[in-house]
């Protein structure tokens, strides 16, 4: 069952098409990676599908609802969570009020009862539980802006995650992460997945590799391939678009 659907979505700036006539479908309990050359449209097509931007033509349906018109606000409502390249945590919060602040947003309240969150024993709990497997412990009342580029990628992880979305959406979760921390948030996506469906764009492709049950290739704005790691990533075609010999 197709959990995320596009049906000929096409998005057009300027008259150039970003992505043309894209079909796109992911299935409930899967983890699918989008894949492909700079340029090729993949963050373009994540933020069609999370509703950042909206489609020229075409459909995009959530659970076989048309969710086409709705605005991310609405759809994430509907458990579609996404993170974004650039990290985007609140700086001036400390580490444990980052996760505190997703876990209210995630139980409808809001985010002038951070103050009192440490008076409620089931988030003081689950707060606990979401530093310690972040690795979180002993920075927990650091602010965030002392963190590293790194650390701030894998709490950006962490407050979304804290989020328990249905559907996962991770844009290049490995961007500008140290070895150690793409070791991390690996093994922490693996995990993570576990009854969810995820969908991430990644270039890191021995991650993609490791998590992927499914891979989508784009190139110029289109579908070029679709289907199991090993099976579309060894096809001439796909290799030629890596190495700059499609055409």
């Amino acid at each position: 069952m197709a959990v995320l659907e596009a049906r000929n979505i096409s998005i057009a700036f300027n008259g150039f098409y970003a992505v043309k006539n894209v079909d796109f479908r992911l299935e409930q309990g899967t983890v699918q990676a989008v894949i492909g050359p700079n340029g090729a449209g993949k963050t373009t097509l994540f933020n069609l599908l999370t509703k950042f931007l909206q489609p020229t033509n075409g459909q995009i349906l959530h659970d076989g609802t048309d969710v086409t018109v709705m605005k991310p606000a609405a759809i994430a409502r509907r458990g579609v969570v996404r993170s974004f390249q650039i990290s985007a945590v609140f700086q001036a919060l400390t580490v444990r009020e980052n996760i505190e602040l997703a876990l209210l947003r995630r139980n409808g309240l809001q985010w002038k009862l951070l103050g009192q969150a440490r008076r409620n024993r089931a988030l003081v709990e689950r707060t606990d539980e979401i530093l310690e497997q972040f690795g979180f412990q002993q920075a927990a009342n650091t602010a965030t802006s002392q963190l590293s580029y790194g650390r701030k990628r894998v709490l950006e992880l962490a407050t979304t995650i804290a989020a328990d979305p249905k559907i996962l959406l991770l844009d290049e979760p490995m961007a500008g992460l140290g070895r150690e921390d793409i070791v991390r948030v690996a093994d922490l996506i693996q995990q993570t997945a576990k009854g969810r469906t995820v969908l991430l764009v990644e270039h890191n492709m021995q991650v993609v590799s490791r998590l992927a049950d499914r891979i989508t290739v784009m190139v110029r704005g289109q579908v070029l391939a679709e289907g199991p790691y090993a099976e579309v990533s060894s096809r001439p075609d796909v290799i030629a678009a890596y190495t700059g010999g499609a055409h």
